[in-house]
């Protein structure tokens, strides 16, 4: 009887160990899912982008040579007008995936996204953002799935059947948000490009002497001009953040990719130690990512 005790024993230490070892196994995985969430959700760089024809077109000059230029920006501002919600989901679905799989992961890790209700509904193929009909099928089959999302962080841990059944689609959606991303750039570029054309302009306007300036002052002119400079050191400032922090997201996003399509490839594995230690210096290095969007 007491040796049939101390077997009980042994095998319910052994069991309680097991589960240790299951949850420090998991702690990797919910660590990069939490971080990954964060990323996933760079909510500035899209509302930089999706603004920017409209800030172009208020500060454009109504003289007729940037006629050409009004009607492009009037085309981008139509184009990401259309494009805002297709962005937007993107943020939800993957933001979503990402929470719920760190939740699955462990007590608690990290809470459901509420703008995973956004989800439903569709996203559209976009030229100008790189998104093709692939990333849209992708995003087809995770909105049929994604209410089932909530229920399985409770039902139970099953992250590897999470990763096999949503993974190859998310990897799909990562890769349009990674387009996405790398657009913004292309834009901000332009938009940099146009001011400085724009405040050349300008100069050159207000420096140009006309009848009856007898009443501007050379000293008056000169505090004009030192606006006018302070201004544009400021826009610029400010056009140079954004520039960096969009690089920063599609760093980041890459980072986020590589690590899933990791978890992908080793979903029989993820307990293993190089996985692990993967997923971890993963999640520093978005962590470090973010710490770096945050002080720009």
């Amino acid at each position: 009887m007491h040796q049939a005790t101390k077997h009980v024993e042994v095998l319910v230490l052994a069991a309680f160990v097991f589960l240790l070892s299951g949850c420090t196994n998991l702690g990797a995985v919910r660590e990069f899912a939490a971080t990954s969430a964060s990323m996933t959700n760079y909510q500035s760089a899209t509302a930089r982008y999706v603004g920017s024809a409209e800030r172009q077109l208020i500060d454009l000059p109504e003289d007729r040579r940037f006629d050409a230029t009004r009607e492009n920006l009037g085309s981008l501002q139509s184009l990401t007008s259309q494009e805002r919600q297709t962005l937007q989901k993107l943020h939800a679905t993957t933001t979503g995936y990402m929470s719920a799989l760190a939740q699955l992961s462990g007590e608690d890790a990290y809470s459901l996204a509420p703008d995973i209700l956004m989800v439903s509904g569709g996203i559209q193929a976009s030229s100008g953002l790189g998104i093709d009909a692939t990333q849209v099928s992708a995003y087809g089959n995770i909105a049929q799935r994604v209410s089932d999302w909530g229920l399985e962080a409770v039902q139970a841990r099953s992250v590897k059947a999470m990763v096999e059944r949503n993974g190859q689609d998310i990897d799909k959606l990562l890769e349009a948000m990674q387009r996405a991303a790398t657009a913004y750039g292309l834009v901000l570029d332009q938009e940099i490009a146009s001011y400085d054309v724009i405040s050349n302009y300008r100069a050159a306007q207000w420096s140009a002497r006309l009848p009856g300036d007898n009443a501007i002052t050379p000293e008056r002119r000169e505090v004009i001009d030192a606006l006018l400079r302070r201004s544009a050191r400021s826009d610029l400032a400010d056009q140079q953040q954004a520039l960096r922090e969009q690089e920063a997201t599609v760093a980041g996003l890459d980072r986020v990719r590589k690590a899933h399509r990791l978890m992908i490839d080793n979903a029989d594995r993820l307990g293993s130690k190089d996985l692990q230690r993967s997923l971890r210096q993963a999640a520093a290095d978005l962590k470090s990512i973010r710490q770096s969007i945050s002080t720009l």
